[in-house]
């Protein structure tokens, strides 16, 4: 038998933004929960649907023009590794809650999640490429002279051209080898870490928690009272703040507490929500996307560009 052979990309291609271990705290008894959305225009409307069939980008996270065995290097590498850590810490969450010991590379696992979760959106990938391909190619001169000691004769003339040439399959590694330290940040994961958690169980509430695609709800992570917070279920609530920011948590009433949430989680979504049933639609249709709030991706000007090895 002659002729050309085939090879299939068999690898996932959808990338889910929004875990589903996530998502499935929200899943009704036959696996479904209820994805919000405006689909068609200024109208919300509610879908029951999979949590593998919503939250997710085809190859989101994918290296462009890249063979497909090296092309989800990130998916597979770093955001799979990452959301199988959080799903074991929210499994412990749901058992235990806080009670034992817990080790720093576990609250490190949980940390680096929360974190993800304010970077990996459809528009922080589109915003990391956007300001990639332009300022990519704009080394400074340490990098060119650094270029041009070791260029040979056959090599561009500049460093400049040299990276403007490059095809994306080799430039797109540099983006997410800067990427992954904005997730992975040892700063702001070490003060994450050192906060006080705590876990609001809501079973006494008039309604449910919603989540979104902006589903953390924060304010300043060094200002007294600041705090980071999470839906994790219908009703339970994490949160990461002072010990005294949770003793005045623990003071709200509980239908006051979930409501707020509810109102940051959906006002700051970009463009989908979801909760277990479409019973706060009327919420939801009011409120979506109201105050965006942008993830924290804010790409430093590059002090250097390094020729590649």
């Amino acid at each position: 038998m002659t002729g050309n052979v085939l090879l299939y990309d068999n690898k996932p291609k959808r990338h889910h933004y929004i875990p589903v271990f996530y998502l499935k705290r929200w899943s009704g008894p036959d696996g479904r929960l209820c994805e919000f959305s405006r689909p068609f225009g200024p109208r919300v409307k509610p879908r029951m649907t999979h949590p593998t069939g919503t939250g997710f980008e085809e190859r989101l996270y994918s290296i462009r023009d890249a063979d497909p065995h090296v092309a989800n290097i990130l998916e597979e590498r770093f955001f799979q590794v990452t959301d199988t850590q959080a799903a074991r810490i929210l499994e412990r969450f749901e058992r235990t809650g806080l009670a034992g010991e817990w080790s720093g590379d576990d609250r490190s696992a949980w940390s680096r999640f929360l974190i993800s979760l304010v970077l990996r959106a459809p528009s922080d990938i589109a915003a990391l490429r956007a300001h990639w391909d332009i300022t990519f190619s704009e080394p400074d001169a340490d990098a060119e002279q650094a270029y041009q000691d070791q260029r040979s004769i056959s090599d561009a003339p500049t460093f400049r051209e040299h990276l403007k040439s490059m095809p994306l399959s080799r430039s797109d590694p540099f983006l997410f080898d800067a990427f992954v330290p904005m997730i992975d940040n040892i700063k702001i994961g070490t003060r994450i870490n050192g906060m006080f958690w705590s876990i609001a169980n809501t079973g006494s509430a008039k309604f449910e928690f919603l989540t979104s695609d902006r589903p953390v709800v924060r304010r300043g992570l060094n200002d007294p009272g600041g705090h980071i917070a999470l839906p994790i279920g219908p009703r339970k609530l994490f949160v990461a703040s002072s010990k005294a920011t949770y003793d005045q948590f623990k003071k709200m009433n509980v239908n006051d507490l979930v409501r707020q949430v509810n109102r940051e989680v959906v006002e700051h979504a970009e463009k989908l929500v979801f909760g277990s049933s479409d019973a706060q639609l009327r919420f939801v249709s009011n409120r979506l996307g109201a105050e965006p709030q942008p993830g924290l991706l804010r790409v430093r000007e590059r002090k250097s560009t390094r020729p590649p090895e």
